[in-house]
């Protein structure tokens, strides 16, 4: 009985073992492909101080985009209900802007 335990005592350990190198081996994985993509990162932008000013111009980018879409949403709207003011169908004018019907007449009536 003494032996059995020692035999269970010991398989543990060995368990315990091979989940720490699992473990150290899974942790050595992530850190080198987090230094790999650092690497290729400092390729590509040099410094911080440039990464910086070129997330800025990004940020910058993408808000003048986010004015450009909603003005063209609102001129969009507007002729859409324009359209339909003059009698034009949901059906054509969802065909026309390859939005639903559904979407159309919610759109109008948030508008």
């Amino acid at each position: 009985m003494v032996r059995g335990r020692l035999q269970m005592k010991r398989e543990a350990a060995r368990a315990r073992e091979l989940a720490a190198l699992e473990q150290a081996e899974l942790e050595r994985r992530v850190a080198e492909e987090r230094a790999a993509v650092d690497r290729r990162l400092k390729r590509k932008w040099g410094n911080s101080t440039s990464a910086l000013n070129h997330l800025s111009g990004l940020s910058r980018e993408l808000e003048k985009l986010h004015q450009q879409e909603a003005r063209i949403l609102r001129e969009r709207d507007e002729l859409v209900q324009w359209l339909r003011d003059g009698g034009q169908s949901w059906a054509l004018l969802s065909t026309r802007t390859k939005l639903s019907r559904q979407a159309l007449m919610k759109r109008m009536r948030s508008a």
